[in-house]
């Protein structure tokens, strides 16, 4: 009996640890190539998965890179993948992410003027990756998976000189079931965000031009078969969409950025309301103050199990987040917490986990390499904010804007590209660094009992390899993905690679759902 009580003592202390667990990680590339602000997503298993981009402009102005990690719940790495893409212009670049119900992730974005589709399954390796045009000058902005698997894209398309928000339904490699456009009469635009609804349909946010410069903000309410419900399109002044969360009563809370002066990086956030049915309640405008000169560039909202709100936004250059607070009822709690940019990130992006702990990222300046790079970050918010805060007080207000309802339904028919074979492993390789020095231990690399270690790297002809124990297969793949080798237990000691030709390869060891993978490079 006393056994048992220790035991299950130390089993509390562990969990209790887990619960309480923060971790910063900072990715710093290994050359002086570009990234950009990363992606998040989390998987109904804890873990999570981030994907970023980078470009290399010294030797190549349009080579982009693509790096996509699968870490666990603690900020251990599980699975990594970093592709070269073709080098046309414009470059690649992401716009959206969402999980797959088989744990993996779909991209998408846009490339060399066509919409992008990209698929990694869950241990980070490349599925298929697609292109989509109907007049040369698509993207896709967001997408959304069902239930069922089945993707759901959405952004904006060319129709003669016109740009038009479009819904594309596809299969989870990416074959098109059905496309369309649903727009406000007589109005330029895109989609730009869509959301799953607890009925089985789907919100869309989304924004109209005129000119040159954006101006509305639309709202669209599909059914679980693609039919819209209801539309509104607000009529300024200046607004963004940038995100949606669904309340307890079916309706929802839509947040969105208000240009203020006449640089887009003046703003501030925007809270509307709206019911199931499409009524559009009183809106509040959030300003952490001091309101004078400031740089508040709204960047993302959650909804912790409580039904509280928060809304994360740029504020003042160079100075920090804010990160307001609204209570189930929508009341603005008087203070807001005020992140710096010192040691953390600049725009503070949050998502809420199960166990009321934030989860943290976006890009972090880099001294070192003179340039921005992705961070991710964990707090358990009833211990200190990582990297320190502080405090400041929240005014309100509220925008005027109008309303129109006058939608069209247009069936599009786009061209679709596969260029799976065109993606390439890279080279570049990333340091983990913690820049708040929260959680040191928990950063470093797996054991090479959790991944492939491959010795000597570059190699000639023989190869040793660490990391096959309770794998039941070994394969080398090469640059475009074909398999050169296929090796089972019992595994050599020593791997013969004379026949091999020079070049780039992968190494995939499989066991049940465990993958794990390592490049090496045979040159003689």
């Amino acid at each position: 009996m006393h056994y048992r009580l220790i035991i299950a003592f130390l089993a509390c202390i562990g969990l209790c640890k887990a619960h309480g667990q923060e971790f910063v990680q900072h990715h710093v590339p290994n050359d002086s190539i570009s990234p950009v602000e990363p992606f998040v997503r989390l998987l109904p298993s804890g873990d999570l998965w981030m994907a970023w981009l980078s470009w290399d402009t010294r030797t190549n102005p349009w080579g982009s890179r693509l790096h996509v990690r699968r870490f666990g719940p603690a900020g251990q790495l599980l699975a990594a993948n970093d592709l070269f893409c073709p080098s046309e212009a414009p470059p690649l670049w992401l716009e959206g992410a969402a999980v797959l119900p088989d744990g993996g992730l779909v991209l998408v974005g846009r490339f060399a003027w066509k919409a992008l589709f990209v698929r990694v399954d869950a241990a980070a390796q490349l599925v298929v990756a697609k292109r989509y045009s109907t007049n040369g000058n698509e993207r896709f902005d967001d997408v959304a998976v069902a239930a069922d698997g089945m993707p759901t894209l959405v952004g904006s398309c060319s129709v003669g000189a016109d740009k038009w928000p479009w819904v594309v339904r596809a299969d989870p490699n990416g074959v098109v079931q059905a496309a369309w456009s649903d727009r406000f009469v007589g109005v330029a635009g895109m989609h730009l965000e869509i959301r799953n609804a607890a009925d089985g349909g789907a919100l869309l946010l989304g924004q109209h031009v005129s000119g040159n410069a954006f101006s509305d903000m639309h709202v669209l309410k599909m059914d679980s078969l693609g039919q819209v419900e209801w539309g509104r399109l607000f009529t300024g002044p200046k607004l963004w969409p940038v995100e949606a969360v669904q309340r307890s009563d079916g309706g929802w809370a839509v947040l969105a950025g208000q240009q203020v002066q006449d640089s887009i990086t003046y703003g501030a956030p925007v809270l509307f309301p709206i019911s199931a049915d499409g009524t559009v309640g009183s809106n509040t405008r959030l300003w952490a103050a001091p309101v004078a000169s400031t740089y508040q560039t709204t960047t993302s909202m959650g909804q912790l199990q409580d039904g509280s709100l928060f809304v994360c936004a740029g504020v003042n250059a160079l100075a920090g987040s804010a990160m307001f607070t609204m209570d189930s009822t929508g009341s603005v709690a008087p203070w807001a917490r005020s992140v710096p940019d010192s040691a953390l990130v600049l725009r503070v992006h949050a998502l809420p986990l199960d166990n009321g702990d934030l989860l943290l990222y976006g890009d972090r300046y880099s001294p070192a390499i003179a340039s921005y790079s992705p961070l991710i970050a964990r707090w358990d918010t009833a211990h200190a904010f990582p990297c320190g805060s502080g405090n400041v007080p929240v005014l309100t207000d509220s925008i005027v804007h109008g309303l129109s309802t006058m939608l069209e339904h247009i069936l599009l028919n786009p061209v679709v590209e596969d260029f799976t074979a065109q993606l390439l492993p890279d080279t570049i390789t990333w340091t983990v660094s913690d820049p708040c020095a929260l959680s040191t231990g928990i950063i470093q690399s797996p054991s090479s009992e959790e991944v492939l270690v491959p010795y000597p790297n570059p190699v000639g002809e023989r190869l040793q390899l660490a990391g096959l124990s309770r794998m039941d297969e070994l394969l080398l793949l090469d640059a475009q993905g074909k398999m050169v080798e296929r090796w089972t237990p019992p595994f050599p000691a020593v791997l013969e690679l004379s026949s091999v030709p020079d070049g780039l390869y992968l190494l995939r060891a499989t066991t049940g759902s465990v993958v794990r993978s390592a490049r090496v490079v045979v040159v003689r």
